[in-house]
């Protein structure tokens, strides 16, 4: 049975050449009622829609899984941006895959049946199908903005007072924290220090165990994750922390009371 992994490597272009065809003369043949019928509701479009769904959920979700959706989208002109820790998310989490691609579908196939289906062309090389991603990959894009939303508002309450911005690449994070007594101890300074380049979902993991004294299984329910992510960015930090200490820029006992709990 077909994986996830395994549908980037379904696509037309990969398909051998005689079933190519075979595929397209069926789409032309299937186009022909379509369009005799004016692409009005009926079995024939109900059918390519059930055809269409599937082959958008088992794609999107694959791309999703191994990380390349961003360069699929860029492949068709579709530009956005991506953190590299919210791309890992998406990678990593199953049920933000299905979320994801369900909002997708939901728009690009209403939207695909009744303003893009009828451009089809017959004599083209792409069949019904491959002739979907494109539009799906620029849905994809509004689908992404609206977890990534979600998510970074789930990282703010996290870091309560601390502003996250993205620099002009979208690829990291600088973090500007107010003033405040808390900051003058020697934790806040080496914390500081160590975070001073990590992501927003690292300094959310952080905060929150700092602040809560919170396990890190109850930090990855807070964060909607799972304790092997929240494990996996503390692992960063320590070894950000293990470098700034071994440069003498921290205190030892200070990053393990940090970032070691």
């Amino acid at each position: 049975m077909s994986t996830e992994a395994d549908m980037a490597s379904t696509m037309p272009a990969t398909a051998p050449p005689d079933r190519a065809d075979e595929q397209r003369a069926a789409d032309r043949e299937l186009f022909a009622r379509l369009e005799a019928g004016s692409f009005e509701e009926g079995p024939h479009l109900g059918m390519l829609r059930d055809r269409i769904w599937t082959y958008g959920w088992k794609v999107l979700r694959s791309w999703m899984k191994d990380g390349t959706i961003i360069a699929r989208c860029r492949e068709h002109q579709v530009y956005f941006a991506a953190p590299y820790t919210e791309v890992e998310e998406i990678m990593r989490r199953a049920d933000v895959r299905e979320d994801i691609a369900i909002d997708c579908l939901d728009k690009a196939i209403p939207f695909y049946l009744s303003n893009c289906l009828p451009q089809w062309e017959p004599r083209g090389g792409r069949n019904l199908t491959s002739f979907f991603i494109p539009i799906a990959l620029r849905f994809f894009r509004d689908a992404y903005r609206k977890w990534a939303t979600g998510h970074r508002r789930r990282m703010r309450e996290v870091l309560g007072e601390l502003i996250p911005v993205y620099d002009a690449e979208w690829e990291t994070w600088d973090l500007a924290p107010p003033p405040g007594p808390e900051q003058q101890t020697v934790l806040r300074e080496t914390l500081g220090l160590i975070l001073a380049k990590a992501s927003m979902e690292e300094r959310a993991v952080c905060e929150a165990m700092l602040a809560t004294g919170a396990t890190q299984e109850q930090i990855a329910q807070q964060l909607g994750t799972t304790r092997k992510t929240v494990e996996r960015r503390l692992a960063r930090v320590r070894r950000r922390a293990r470098k700034l200490a071994a440069a003498g820029l921290i205190v030892v006992p200070s990053v393990s009371s940090a970032v070691t709990r």
